[in-house]
């Protein structure tokens, strides 16, 4: 699955084939094909086991001990150091998602959910001020997303740590922490 994510992101998602996928982890499309019905069935996998795998690491941190504002500085490391030092996942996750149709943004809009939720419990049992509202946690996860997305797209994944500190500042204000 991971030869796959790392052919869409070099090449794009819809130039990607299946040939490219099993030249790259060395099997055969028999082989391919007992396991997906299609090149979209295997990057839709592949997509959910690495996104879940990096949203995992997120919310693991996000419930870490700490300071509320350093767990959500270090979830936020965590994902910037996965987009400069796996650029080419990084782009298949955050980026070539999008060309996969319906089923591609259900996938994505269920691990944006889960961070949501992640987010939302750690902030709001601290926040000093009244609670912000619901859709809160949501609106700042997709402002993470997008932050990754366009890092990735302009060639300067390392961009995104640089805008940690006002994401993670963002995330503070918006919960009153």
């Amino acid at each position: 699955m991971e030869a796959m994510l790392l052919c869409a992101g070099e090449v794009g998602y819809r130039r990607v084939s299946v040939e490219q996928v099993c030249q790259r982890y060395g099997g055969y499309r028999a082989h391919f094909y007992r396991y997906f019905r299609s090149k979209g069935d295997c990057f839709l996998a592949a997509y959910e086991w690495k996104a879940n795998e990096l949203a995992d690491r997120a919310i693991s941190l996000l419930e870490g001990k700490g300071p509320v504002n350093r767990r959500v500085d270090r979830a936020l490391e965590s994902v910037a150091d996965f987009a400069a030092r796996e650029t080419v996942l990084a782009r298949a996750i955050f980026v070539e998602i999008h060309m996969v149709g319906r089923e591609g943004s259900l996938k994505r809009q269920a691990v944006i959910e889960r961070l949501s939720r992640a987010l939302d419990a750690t902030c709001r049992g601290t926040a000093q001020q009244p609670t912000p509202p619901p859709l809160t946690g949501e609106f700042l996860v997709s402002a993470i997303d997008q932050a990754v997305s366009n890092a990735i797209l302009a060639g300067r994944s390392q961009d995104f740590r640089e805008a940690v500190p006002e994401l993670s500042l963002l995330v503070c204000r918006a919960y009153a922490l």
